[in-house]
């Protein structure tokens, strides 16, 4: 292969490529909202999954949880402070 022939290649390649990988693009950009649609219209969906009661029996899931994990943590901590004799 010549020279010339490679360098054509390669110009072929560093200008194809990029309109290849736009052109694949331009079908996802026309095709979105013409505003983008805002957090509080996003979160409408998620803001009633969960009945009052399950988001109370939810909340003391977690904070049972969270209470235990300090306590443990706090007994793993005070149980490695025994000096070594």
């Amino acid at each position: 292969m010549t020279p010339r022939l490679l360098i054509k290649q390669a110009a072929l390649a560093l200008f194809a490529c990029p309109a290849i990988i736009l052109g694949g693009c331009s079908d996802s950009l026309t095709s979105a909202p013409s505003s983008p649609s805002s957090f509080a219209d996003t979160a409408k969906g998620y803001a009633h999954t969960l009945t009052p009661a399950q988001r109370k029996a939810a909340i003391a899931d977690l904070t049972s949880e969270q209470a235990k994990r300090q306590g443990t943590a706090q007994d793993e901590a005070t149980a490695s402070v025994t000096p070594a004799n």
